[in-house]
C-alpha cells in the first residue's frame, strides 16, 4: 500500500492526517516522507491578484497540466507584484520587498511561520541551513540599508547583512558593506537566488570585466564568496536566471538581448565543498517569446529525454507553460495575467515546518 501512497500528491495525502492516529503517524514518518519526496514531480506555484495556484506538469507523450487553486492563507504577504518565493529543502520562503516580515510556508500542509526583523528598511534575502549540523538547522538571511555620517558632514549608505537561526528571534549582524565599494548582493540577491545544499546562490556582475558572476553565502561558515563566472557576459545577455538541476547542481538560463533566443547551461558536476572549478555545459538552445523583460521560472527534466519546462508570461502578458523537447515546443496557456515575481517552481512535500521556539508560532490553517 505504501508503494501506492508514495505516488499520491502531497496535497491529497495531507488530508488523511486527520482520519486516524495511524494515518497521522504514517504521514509524519521521516522514512515515508523521504521516499515520497523522491518520487514527487516539480510543480509551479503562481500567484495572481487574488489567488494562488499549483501547476502540475505531466511529461508524457502528450504533455498536459493540472491547475489547482490553493488557499490564500499567507499572513503579511499580500501583494503578488512585490513578493518573491524561494524554495529551500521543499519549503517555500515568501518575502515582500522592504518589509521586516516574511513567511515560511508549506502549501501542502497549509503550515506557515512568520519571521520578523526589528531593523528598519530591511529586505529578506532568503533561507538556508547549516549543512554541517545533524538535521537541518534553518537560517534566515537578509540585509538593511542605513546612512552613515562621515566626518560630521558627509554620509554614505551602508548595507548590513544579518542572519537568524530558525529556533530563535535573535538576529546577528555578520557584515557591513559600503555600497559602491563592494558588489556583494546586487539587485539579484533578492529576486534571482536559489538555495542548494543549504547555501544561497545569486547572480551579480563585475563592474570591472562586465562578466556575470554567481555569488554565494555559506550558512555553516557565515561567509560570502564569489562562486564562479557565468558563461555569458552582460553585454550580450539579459539578467541570467538561476535554477537547481538534478537536486545537486545549478543551471542558468541566458536570454539574449533584443531577441527570443535563450541558452540553458548546467554545471557538469555536483555542487559541494570539494568542487574547486565549476565546469558549465550547454544543455539546450531555444527560442521562446516572453513578455518584455519578464523573468521566467523553469526546471529541467533529463531522466529519459532532455526537456525544458518553463513558466512565463508570453508576448501578450498571459501566463503559460512551455515544454521543449529537441526541436518540438508545446505551449499551454493558463488564461490569466501573471507578473514578473509571482511564480516559481518547487517540490511539494510533507516536510513539516520546524517546531516553534522563542515565541514564533506555526499556523495550521
Amino acid at each position: 500500500m505504501e508503494e501506492i501512497l508514495y505516488r499520491v500528491p502531497s496535497l491529497s495525502l495531507s488530508r488523511f492526517k486527520t482520519v486516524s492516529k495511524e494515518w497521522n503517524t504514517l504521514l509524519n514518518d521521516k522514512t515515508f516522507i523521504k521516499k515520497h519526496l523522491a518520487l514527487v514531480r516539480p510543480q509551479f506555484l503562481l500567484w495572481t491578484n487574488s489567488k494562488v495556484y499549483s501547476v502540475d506538469v505531466s511529461l508524457n507523450d502528450n504533455p498536459n497540466i493540472e491547475l489547482r487553486e490553493l488557499p490564500l492563507d499567507i499572513p503579511y504577504v499580500i501583494d503578488h507584484r512585490t513578493t518573491n518565493f524561494l524554495p529551500c529543502n521543499d519549503l517555500l520562503f515568501c518575502a515582500s520587498w522592504w518589509s521586516n516580515k516574511a513567511v515560511v510556508w508549506n502549501p501542502s500542509l497549509r503550515q506557515t511561520r512568520l519571521i520578523k526583523s526589528g531593523e528598519e528598511h530591511f529586505r529578506f534575502g532568503g533561507i538556508g541551513y547549516d549543512s554541517g549540523r545533524p538535521g537541518k538547522g534553518y537560517h534566515i538571511f537578509g540585509h538593511s540599508h542605513s546612512r552613515l555620517s562621515v566626518n560630521g558632514n558627509t554620509s554614505k549608505f551602508i548595507k548590513r547583512f544579518y542572519i537568524t537561526k530558525f529556533e530563535s528571534n535573535a538576529w546577528k549582524c555578520i557584515d557591513d558593506v559600503s555600497l559602491g565599494e563592494n558588489s556583494i548582493g546586487g539587485d539579484s540577491l533578492d529576486n534571482n537566488n536559489v538555495s542548494l545544499n543549504g547555501n544561497l546562490y545569486w547572480t551579480t556582475n563585475s563592474y570591472d570585466t562586465d562578466e556575470y558572476l554567481i555569488q554565494s553565502f555559506d550558512f555553516s561558515k557565515e561567509i560570502f564568496k564569489i562562486f564562479c563566472v557565468l558563461p555569458r557576459k552582460k553585454d550580450s545577455s539579459d539578467i541570467p536566471v538561476l535554477s537547481v538541476f538534478r537536486g545537486d547542481r545549478l543551471s542558468v538560463l541566458h536570454k539574449f538581448k533584443g531577441t527570443n533566443n535563450m541558452e540553458i547551461w548546467v554545471t557538469k558536476n555536483k555542487i559541494n565543498e570539494s568542487v574547486k572549478a565549476v565546469v558549465w555545459m550547454m544543455f539546450m538552445t531555444v527560442s521562446i517569446p516572453i513578455y518584455k523583460d519578464s523573468k521566467p521560472s523553469y526546471f529541467i527534466n533529463d531522466i529519459y529525454e532532455k526537456r525544458l519546462v518553463m513558466c512565463c508570461s508570453d508576448e501578450n502578458g498571459k501566463a503559460c507553460v512551455y515544454i521543449v523537447k529537441d526541436q518540438a515546443r508545446k505551449k499551454i496557456q493558463l488564461g490569466f495575467h501573471v507578473s514578473e515575481f509571482s511564480h516559481c517552481f518547487y517540490d511539494p512535500s510533507l516536510i513539516p515546518i520546524p517546531s516553534e521556539t522563542s515565541g514564533q508560532k506555526i499556523s495550521n490553517s
